[in-house]
């Protein structure tokens, strides 16, 4: 009895350690800037943090094991690195021209972003060429309905030829936020993946999200939502929207996010300046997925001049009542309480906000 029990033992063993692999994860930094702030391993999926590390002398190492292969995202300081944990040694060189190395599908993620890379050119170049008034308005439209289709196209097809992998994940949920579906575009779509995939989180909020995009649509009445602030008051989006006499453009933002900050510099302080004094136009920002201190921290380092609606604590309610799946994002609500337009950035923001306003106080 005692040798089939320890001949139990064995095989008990040898199968648990068929099912975990271990990996090692190594990443250099090019500066000293990080060293002494703490590096979180989370799931890039559902975001739940696995691991933790201090950065010491431009380094850090994490070390672990896993059942099967995940996508995973390190941050650090409000940057982030997303990446495979698989088994072996990752090694990662962080900076401009990031690189992952050292493990299987690292190494094929390493040329997928290289891949899509030129799409975030294209749209640079698109925004570049509008803002020369090389091109019109109508151009720039068709050139991005071309890239964002070329985009999702190409995200597809990662995803069919990595069906079985955390890469095929990755491309799939990538290819629903991109897409803004509709409840039922996006329906159809989850009838050709597999099963698993209707499970994992952002698929699940892709499809919340679509239904409130739905719902919060132009031509929609605006939804309602509150915030508990950090003085402890609860403040309602009605308390600053549909008033009857000016439009509202509701800003959802967050301090970590480095675009955010751009387009609060530059488009949100060009319709404050040359519409706050007129009562034409009301900017609420609302921050979003953020820690209140650090939010707070960047309205005032930002001499931000408008109302800033933010949480005592972190919150993810107003960006999933209206569907958004990314930031910077506008809805602008008219003074009768419709959403008179959303999702639009930087000129195109501009230009249809003075369309807008023109258009409705000229026939009033």
């Amino acid at each position: 009895m005692k040798n089939l029990s320890s001949l139990l033992l064995l095989i008990t063993c040898v199968a648990f350690m068929s099912c975990t692999s271990s990996y090692k994860l190594t990443v250099h930094f090019p500066n000293h800037d990080f060293d002494g702030k703490r590096a979180y391993l989370t799931n890039y999926d559902t975001g739940d943090t696995i691991d933790s590390v201090t950065v010491l002398e431009k380094q850090l190492v994490l070390d672990g094991s896993a059942d099967t292969a995940y996508f995973a995202r390190l941050l650090v300081e409000g940057n982030r690195l997303d990446f495979v944990v698989e088994e072996g040694d990752i090694d990662v060189e962080w900076g401009a021209d990031l690189k992952i190395s050292g493990t299987p599908l690292n190494e094929k993620f390493n040329g997928i972003v290289k891949q899509l890379d030129r799409y975030e050119q294209q749209w640079q170049d698109i925004a570049l060429a509008r803002q020369r008034n090389e091109i019109t308005d109508a151009q720039a439209q068709q050139r991005e309905d071309s890239r964002k289709g070329d985009l999702l196209n190409s995200l597809y097809n990662i995803f069919l030829a990595n069906k079985d992998n955390a890469l095929g994940q990755w491309a799939f949920t990538q290819y629903v936020v991109e897409g803004d579906f509709s409840p039922s575009q996006l329906a159809l779509v989850m009838k050709k993946v597999p099963k698993q995939y209707l499970k994992l989180r952002r698929v699940e909020r892709a499809a919340s999200n679509a239904a409130a995009r739905e719902v919060t649509g132009e031509g929609k009445r605006y939804v309602d939502f509150s915030i508990r602030t950090l003085e402890g008051n609860d403040e309602r989006l009605s308390q600053h929207a549909g008033d009857g006499v000016s439009f509202t453009l509701v800003y959802f933002w967050a301090s970590w996010c480095s675009s955010c900050q751009k387009e609060i510099s530059s488009a949100l302080t060009y319709l404050y300046d040359t519409y706050n004094d007129s009562g034409l136009l009301k900017i609420i920002g609302v921050t979003v997925w953020d820690e209140s201190a650090a939010a707070q921290k960047a309205v005032e380092e930002l001499a931000i001049p408008w109302h800033v609606m933010v949480a005592g604590h972190r919150t993810d309610e107003p960006a999933n009542l209206y569907g958004i799946a990314g930031i910077p994002y506008a809805v602008v609500i008219a003074p009768d309480g419709t959403i008179a337009l959303r999702g639009l950035n930087g000129d195109a923001l501009i230009e249809a906000v003075e369309g807008l306003m023109a258009g409705y106080y000229v026939a009033k």
